[in-house]
C-alpha cells in the first residue's frame, strides 16, 4: 500500500466530498493519510478526522510559518497532545517551519526572526513529546539549518515539499530526517535534477493536496489518489521499479510516524 504523508483533507476543499476522496483513494492503493495542522482551526479538523477514521487517518498539529505575525497560542497543541483521547491520533508536530517568499526583495530581519522563533519553539515541542516534525522550507534552508543546530537534539522529521538544491539534500541527510516529494515532480525541471540523487532510505511519498496536482491532472484539485503517479515518475527518474518505491517509502513512513498496525487495511 502507499501512504501519503501530506494531504490537507481537513481544508474546505474536500467539505462536500471527502468520504468520496478517501474511497477513491483506497481504491489507488493510498490507503494511510497524514492529515498536518497549520492553524488553529486545521489543527482541530486534523484530529477530528483522526478520530473519524481510526487507523486510516493521522493527525499533525501545528502552526504554518505565515502565522507568527499572528502570535498563535502554542499551549493550544500542548493542549491537544496532552489530552488523553488523542493518543494514537496525533503522530506529529507540524507543519512548521520558515518560508520566507513573501519576504523576497524585501529586507524582512524582524519577520524572520518570528519565524524562526515560533518554529523552534515548535521544535521543541516535538522534543519534549518525543514526536516527529513536519517541516516547511521555502527560500530558507541556510536559516533553517541554523535554526535546527540550535537544538541540543534535531527531532526527527522529515522536509515537507522539498525544493532545495543537491547541497541542502546532502546537509537534510546528515541530520538524519527524509525529504517529501510531491507532483510537481511531474513537471518541475529542478526536482528531476534532485530526485535521482535521494536515497530510498529518506524518501515520502505526499501529495500536499488540494495543491500541487501532477501530470496530467494540472489545473484540477489534487487528491491523494494520485500518489501513485507520483512514484511512477520517481521510480522512472530513478531507474527503479515502481513496487520498490512503494516499499521502501510506505515503510520509511510507518517508521517515521510510529503508524499503528490497522488490520482491516
Amino acid at each position: 500500500m502507499y501512504i501519503d504523508t501530506h494531504v490537507q483533507l481537513n481544508f474546505s476543499d474536500f467539505d462536500a466530498d471527502r468520504a468520496m476522496v478517501i474511497g477513491n483513494a483506497k481504491k489507488a492503493g493510498v490507503k494511510q493519510f497524514i492529515v498536518p495542522g497549520v492553524d488553529h482551526l486545521s489543527c482541530r479538523t486534523a484530529v477530528h478526522f483522526a478520530h473519524e477514521y481510526p487507523g486510516i487517518i493521522f493527525a499533525a498539529v501545528g502552526f504554518h510559518p505565515y502565522e507568527a505575525p499572528k502570535n498563535p497560542d502554542l499551549s493550544y497543541i500542548e493542549t491537544l497532545l496532552k489530552d488523553d483521547a488523542n493518543k494514537n491520533y496525533i503522530v506529529a508536530i507540524g507543519e512548521c517551519g520558515l518560508d520566507y517568499h513573501q519576504y523576497k526583495g524585501e529586507v524582512a530581519g524582524g519577520r524572520k526572526d518570528v519565524q524562526q522563533k515560533l518554529f523552534r519553539e515548535q521544535l521543541e515541542i516535538a522534543n519534549f513529546y518525543d514526536l516527529p516534525v513536519i517541516i516547511h522550507c521555502r527560500e530558507a534552508f541556510d536559516d533553517l539549518f541554523a535554526t535546527l543546530n540550535t537544538l541540543n537534539k534535531i527531532p526527527r522529521g522529515v522536509v515537507h515539499c522539498f525544493s532545495g538544491g543537491l547541497q541542502d539534500l546532502r546537509v537534510i541527510q546528515e541530520l538524519g530526517l527524509y525529504v517529501g516529494i510531491d507532483g510537481n515532480v511531474t513537471y518541475s525541471k529542478q526536482l528531476a535534477t534532485i530526485v535521482p540523487h535521494i536515497s530510498l532510505s529518506m524518501l515520502l511519498l505526499e501529495t500536499d493536496a488540494p495543491y500541487l496536482t501532477p501530470v496530467p491532472h494540472r489545473g484540477t484539485r489534487n487528491e491523494p489518489k494520485y500518489i501513485p503517479l507520483i512514484a511512477q515518475k520517481i521510480a522512472s527518474l530513478q531507474g527503479k521499479e515502481v513496487s520498490v518505491i512503494m516499499e521502501e517509502t510506505t515503510k520509511n513512513a510507518q517508521a517515521l510516524f510510529s503508524l499503528p498496525e490497522n488490520e482491516r487495511l
